[in-house]
């Protein structure tokens, strides 16, 4: 974020660019602004006191404005250089004591002009820069506030209409129940030529149903009951489940583990579901077959998955919102189970993501932490909330 700020503060400064493109030939113009005062000066000498004197002022000119332009080295090297220009002048006058003794007084005061003038400069600028940083920071304090009550306000939405509909949907579930049962009890009696309609109910009856669980799942998740579990007997669990199915398909799993993984921070049975979702959706991915790879790793202090199948991939604009509620690739897919997936990750302080494969195809990565405190602050806050449960079902 500082650096992000750091940034704004430099676009925001609409003199910055054109400050860059002078900069280079300021000293040069200051450098000659010094020698044509010189001249002038001397060119006064005898013939008008006044403007002598005045000749003899003008030098502060270029030393405050190199001070106010470079800070404290820009008017110690105006005011040396102003005062070494003077110099032949006061070995010229040297022979009148009073006149060298102010003359010499006149470079010393050059030197505390342009040394405290460009002090003064610098703290000037060093404050607006604090104070222009501070603006953005309240500025970005107050953006991050609003869209965090935006988020809370949506969520609070959310949570109302996905009560709202878990409701209704945990109605309809009733109905298709009915209708399923009506329509094997007419099989028997429908003749044969028109059994196919019913076919067609019953299979639309169950689509409809897993819909229907599938919605209820992403409205109404369960907290995840973690504990402390080796990844390599998750994995070989599901792929054990589906090993037959993915023969059938012609598609080959093999699973890979890094010489040593220690125990994860789990909700099993979700595990489970994120991963059998994923292979799932991998085996759709590859009709004609295929090799699937499960890979288990430690990166950055977290547990990683990654299954990568060799099908025909994913494209790049559907990826960025796969993981959105009813965002499917299939054509009679509910869009649901990747975002279950995401929510379960989520729930497991972890995060999903998909990306293209290496050599084709798509590939799905799970990051868990591996955070002992963490795990052993969620072990605990489970047995407070167990207790709790307890001690209300008691009274």
């Amino acid at each position: 974020m500082a650096k992000q700020i750091k940034e704004e503060l430099v676009m925001s400064n609409p003199f910055s660019s054109r400050e860059k493109q002078t900069r280079h030939w300021q000293p040069f113009v200051l450098l000659i602004a010094i020698v044509v005062i010189t001249i002038l000066h001397y060119q006064t000498v005898g013939r008008s006191s006044l403007w002598h004197e005045i000749s003899q002022r003008l030098y502060y000119l270029p030393i405050i404005y190199a001070a106010y332009s470079y800070g404290f080295r820009g008017g110690l090297m105006a005011s040396v250089v102003s005062a070494a220009m003077y110099l032949p002048h006061i070995v010229q006058h040297w022979a009148n004591q009073h006149s060298t003794i102010n003359q010499f007084a006149e470079t010393i005061l050059f030197l505390v002009i342009g040394v405290v003038t460009g002090l003064l400069a610098e703290r000037e600028q060093r404050e607006r820069a604090q104070k222009e940083q501070t603006n953005l920071e309240l500025k970005h304090a107050y953006e991050e506030l609003r869209s965090t009550m935006d988020q809370l306000l949506l969520a609070d939405r959310h949570a109302s209409l996905g009560q709202m509909s878990a409701a209704i949907v945990h109605e309809i579930r009733n109905p298709l129940g009915a209708i399923k049962g009506a329509a094997e009890a007419l099989e028997t009696k429908i003749p044969q030529e028109r059994a196919e309609f019913l076919d067609i109910i019953k299979r639309e009856v169950e689509r409809l149903n897993r819909l229907v669980t599938d919605f209820l799942q992403f409205a109404r998740p369960r907290s995840p009951e973690m504990l402390l579990l080796p990844p390599r007997e998750v994995v070989d669990s599901v792929v054990k489940l589906i090993q037959k199915q993915a023969a059938q398909a012609h598609v080959s799993i093999t699973v890979h583990e890094a010489n040593y993984l220690p125990t994860v921070m789990m909700d099993a049975e979700q595990m489970k579901q994120v991963l059998l979702n994923l292979i799932l959706n991998a085996l759709d991915a590859m009709p004609q077959g295929g090799t699937l790879q499960i890979n288990l790793a430690e990166q950055e202090g977290h547990f990683v998955l990654a299954v990568q199948d060799s099908g025909k991939g994913i494209d790049a604009i559907v990826r960025d919102k796969l993981f959105s509620p009813f965002v499917t690739t299939k054509t009679r897919g509910t869009g649901l189970g990747l975002a279950i997936a995401h929510r379960l990750v989520s729930q497991h302080g972890g995060r999903i993501h998909v990306s293209a494969g290496v050599a084709g195809g798509a590939k799905f990565e799970i990051w868990l932490p591996l955070n002992v405190s963490q795990a052993e602050t969620m072990i605990s806050s489970q047995f407070r909330a167990k207790v709790r449960g307890e001690d209300g079902h008691g009274g």
